[in-house]
């Protein structure tokens, strides 16, 4: 009978606790950024960003991408894949207010965005054999 007891308030407890989280508020979150900023020097970009590669036509995951620009405009990437780890590394050009790359498996195309304190890049890009990505990065650390 005791044990029969301790359970039924352990239920309880636990549908108590589970009614509270759940009616808690959920804020939403902000929209991204929207003011497109121009890029003049690498050092304005350079760290480490993070966010979702989503391929089009989509594919049935998006992938998990982090970038490192450094000082000089060299880059390194990383996306964890449901298949494996896909990564590499290049230079990036400064070409209208932009960052741009191109290696032999493909283009990117890197926007920067604001909106006061917050920052995002925005990641254009295709391979050689036209699948297309975008990915819209936050700054890490």
């Amino acid at each position: 009978m005791k044990e029969r007891l301790r359970a039924l308030c352990y239920g309880m407890l636990v549908w108590g606790v589970s009614g509270f989280i759940g009616c808690a508020p959920v804020e939403p979150l902000p929209p991204p950024p929207s003011t497109q900023v121009s890029v003049s020097t690498f050092k304005s970009v350079a760290g480490k960003w993070a966010g979702i590669l989503k391929a089009i036509p989509p594919l049935k995951h998006n992938d998990w991408v982090t970038l490192a620009i450094s000082d000089d405009g060299g880059y390194d990437f990383v996306s964890v894949r449901t298949i494996g780890i896909f990564h590499g590394k290049g230079t990036l050009t400064l070409i209208d207010g932009k960052l741009r790359t191109e290696t032999e498996r493909g283009w990117a195309l890197v926007t920067l965005y604001e909106d006061g304190a917050r920052r995002m890049l925005k990641i254009e890009g295709a391979t050689k054999e036209g699948t297309q990505y975008s990915a819209d990065l936050a700054p890490t650390k």
